[in-house]
């Protein structure tokens, strides 16, 4: 097998953007794209979810930050909801039945404002006219009709009274709380002496006619009382006639611009039973009696400026279409409502105006959009949407009235009926913990729009891209991009996704280039962006965020940490390992060693020994073992015990990625052929022998070029990778360079036997016909040595027997006898 055909091209490694086959010179040039790029599932997916007006079928957005997952979804709900008519008003009234509950009344959109400012009217003219109907000559004159008839009976009442008891003898003395009969005597009051002077019969028949004239009092207060309450009544009504004559032209009126809503019409009825019955409250200020603070306090429900107030919860007479509401702080107060108190006389107090809308109410009859990991962490908030989804209802009640051990007297405002599409975004990872976690989730989303964050390559999305750039360009004011800046972009796009034939989604990141690429080419005067300023944002971006990484490959370069780029050691091996810092993803090589002795087919991880490997890497390390008793242990045991470890590594080690680094590793031991230190190695193995992709490639490739580099470029240096991730290989300019000029190289390879022989230089053989490797080959020496360990493991037992024998005490013949005849 040739080396040679192994190895990867400069072209290769780059799939480069053809500036001039994207036909234009400039994004001026190109029509700008509004809209959403490569998400067609995720599009279809959010198309049937909000077109469903079923229930249950409200809607996850699933996708990485920065995918255009938020903007994409607001434009299609901005163009959805200007299709559909805007919701009617919702709003809070005095309800006289249950003032602890005050109504829900909704409105077509726009008039419950009116409704609210024709209250207000109301009870401004009510404040206004009423007042002077009672301080009125036509009021005056009724009144002193009733007072005067009131007058005369009761001055008839007091002369019957007064005329029964003179007939009794007995005249009738009013005190300032009582009414009292005096005894008369030829027509005057007789003294205490005179009626001491009486006999005893006298006096008896004396205190008989004096308790008829008792009963004749006490028939004569009834009848005054009774003419008093008349009194009242007949005044009441006379007030009432006033308060109506004023009150039902209004009300009529009301009633009549609003007859096509029976709710507000029977409202405006007992509105104006209410003002008939409490008339006090327009009365003159001087007419009222004085009350103190906490009387007041007391009848806060009567005051007539709340009571006949309508509290406007939701007025959408703004909205052009359906109402798109993104709550981005999902608290539950800002979600569902709340009822406010207010400090009076050193009491907190409330009423049906300050009871206040949530997201909910304002998104109801349209779309209410929530971030998943918000809602998810604040308190309350998704228990308690899932109780409106299951209820279908919204009831507004502050959270220490749900958990206070003590009822307490509150408002508890009427549900308002919820009917409005839910749109959860959020991360795949959370989207998968509610579908397996919470039993309710895909009852109530029934429909999940995974955004994607790779697309497809292809001329069309690279031509999407060109006007995504130009749309970028004129919205964030940028000069215009350049064809070449264009295909240093697209090329860029691909990089970040590890994938010659794929493009970045995550927008946001592209955004985020074009902004600084923009501020380069001001820096240097340039009419137009270039591929030139794209490629220094990049390197711009990259130098601002790689600290770790510098102050890493001063330790390679100052010899701190042991890695080889020249000569041949065996049973030693430069692997490849990916790090990142949060915001930095880079790779860097480390060197894995391992070791053999007589045993009994053991391999031991020095990783797993020591607690520092993962179940990954402990899986890789086992297919490690299965490729190398399938491969040696067919037709002897393998009597050895080899060790293999990373060296110069201090925190855990996890992936698969170096399981062929490490069966290279022990094959050159076994082998005794040194490895090419100059190559470094990453793939994952089978138990067949077949080399697997792995991630991270490109960060492998550049973190070994760079040691290299700072070393000195032999010509020979390079990495070996696995031949499925040559597709995920798009490295920096500078190492595509290199390997153009020959400085560096990249192998891809197929199977274990492939990378051994690039790495030793030694084909790894084949079986012959007779069932043997050929001499010479990586194979044989295995094999050969492995025959080897055996013989001496063998070696080594028989003569452990040998000494044991040779230590054990022989038997007489005697003895021998003895022993037969007792066993007999």
């Amino acid at each position: 097998m040739s080396i040679r055909r192994l190895e990867v091209s400069a072209k290769q490694l780059r799939n480069a953007c053809d500036p001039d086959k994207l036909g234009f010179e400039t994004t001026d040039q190109v029509k700008p794209l509004y809209g959403t790029i490569g998400q067609e599932r995720a599009v279809s997916a959010m198309e049937l979810g909000l077109d469903i007006e079923a229930a249950g079928f409200n809607l996850f957005v699933a996708g990485p930050t920065g995918s255009g997952r938020n903007s994409a979804l607001r434009r299609f709900l901005e163009q959805l909801a200007a299709k559909r008519p805007p919701p009617g008003d919702w709003g809070y009234v005095h309800n006289f039945k249950d003032p602890a509950q005050p109504m829900a009344v909704t409105l077509p959109c726009g008039l419950m404002r009116q409704f609210a400012h024709d209250m207000d009217d109301l009870v401004a003219g009510c404040r206004a006219e009423i007042p002077k109907a009672f301080e009125s000559e036509d009021y005056s004159h009724r009144i002193d009709e009733v007072t005067r008839e009131i007058g005369a009976k009761r001055q008839r009442i007091t002369e019957q009274m007064e005329k029964e008891a003179v007939a009794e003898g007995f005249a009738i003395t009013a005190g300032p709380a009582s009414i009292t009969p005096v005894p008369l005597r030829n027509g005057k009051p007789m003294t205490q002496e005179e009626f001491a002077g009486l006999s005893e019969q006298e006096q008896e028949e004396m205190k008989k006619r004096a308790e008829t004239v008792q009963h004749i009092v006490g028939h004569a207060l009834a009848d005054l009382r009774r003419l008093q309450k008349d009194a009242a009544e007949q005044a009441k009504k006379v007030d009432a006639e006033l308060v109506r004559f004023t009150l039902t032209p209004i009300i009529d009126e009301l009633q009549s611009t609003y007859s096509e809503f029976p709710i507000i019409v029977d409202y405006l009825d007992q509105v104006e039973s209410d003002m008939v019955e409490h008339i006090e409250m327009f009365k003159p200020a001087e007419e009222q009696p004085s009350q103190s603070p906490m009387q007041q306090l007391g009848q806060r429900e009567e005051d007539i400026s709340v009571k006949f107030k309508v509290n406007v919860l939701v007025d959408n007479t703004e909205c052009k279409g359906a109402p798109v509401v993104f709550e981005n702080n999902p608290t539950y107060y800002n979600l569902f409502g709340r009822i406010d108190y207010r400090a009076r006389f050193g009491a907190l107090a409330t009423d049906l105006t300050m009871v206040k809308a949530g997201a909910t109410h304002c998104a109801n009859g349209g779309y209410l959009v929530l971030q998943a990991r918000d809602l998810l962490t604040s308190p309350l908030s998704w228990e308690s949407l899932k109780r409106i989804l299951r209820s279908k209802e919204i009831r507004i009640e502050n959270i220490g009235e749900q958990y206070s051990p003590l009822p307490s007297a509150t408002l508890r405002p009427q549900a308002v009926p919820f009917n409005a599409k839910i749109i959860i975004v959020g991360g795949p990872d959370i989207m998968r913990m509610l579908e397996v976690y919470d039993e309710d989730f895909q009852r109530f989303f029934k429909v999940t729009a995974d955004f994607d964050y790779v697309m497809e390559r292809t001329p069309e999305n690279i031509a999407k891209y060109a006007s995504f750039i130009a749309e970028q360009s004129k919205a964030k004011n940028l000069k215009p991009f350049h064809k070449t800046a264009v295909a240093a972009v697209i090329d860029h796009s691909s990089r970040l996704v590890q994938h010659q034939e794929k493009l970045t989604t995550r927008f946001m990141d592209i955004s985020d280039l074009l902004t600084e690429a923009n501020y380069w080419a001001s820096k240097d005067s340039a009419k137009a962006v270039t591929g030139d300023h794209v490629k220094k944002a990049v390197e711009q971006h990259r130098y601002r965020i790689s600290l770790t990484e510098d102050r890493l490959q001063e330790l390679f370069d100052d010899g701190t940490i042991h890695i080889a780029t020249e000569g041949r050691t065996a049973g030693q091996v430069n692997g490849l390992a990916v790090m990142s810092d949060g915001n930095h993803t880079f790779g860097k090589p480390s060197r894995i060693t391992a070791r053999i002795s007589l045993g009994k087919g053991q391999v031991v991880n020095v990783e797993r020994e020591t607690k520092l490997s993962g179940r990954i890497h402990d899986k890789g390390f086992m297919i490690l073992q299965g490729y190398i008793q399938g491969k040696y242990g067919q037709d002897m045991p393998l009597s050895l015990t080899a060790s293999i470890g990373f060296e110069q590594t201090y925190s855990e080690i996890d992936g698969d990625s170096a399981s062929s680094t490490e069966l290279y590793a022990l094959l050159s031991e076994l082998s005794g052929l040194g490895i090419d230190q100059g190559i470094a190695v990453t793939g994952s193995v089978n138990q067949a022998g077949e080399v697997q992709a792995i991630g991270g490639a490109i960060f492998k490739i550049e973190g070994f070029y760079d040691v290299c580099k700072a070393k000195g470029l032999t010509g020979k240096q390079g990495v070996m990778v696995p031949k499925d991730n040559l597709k995920n290989i798009l490295p920096r300019d500078d190492v595509v360079e290199a390997v153009r000029k020959g400085k560096f190289h990249v192998w891809g390879v197929s199977t274990i036997d492939e990378g051994i022989e690039v790495l030793t230089g030694v084909p790894a053989g084949v079986h012959g016909n007779d069932g043997a490797y050929p001499k010479g080959t990586v194979h044989y020496l295995v094999e050969q040595r492995l025959l080897d360990m055996a013989k001496k493991a063998r070696q080594f037992e028989k003569s452990l027997e040998d000494e044991k024998s040779e230590k054990k005490p022989k038997k007489s013949a005697k003895a021998k006898v003895k022993a037969r005849r007792k066993g007999s």
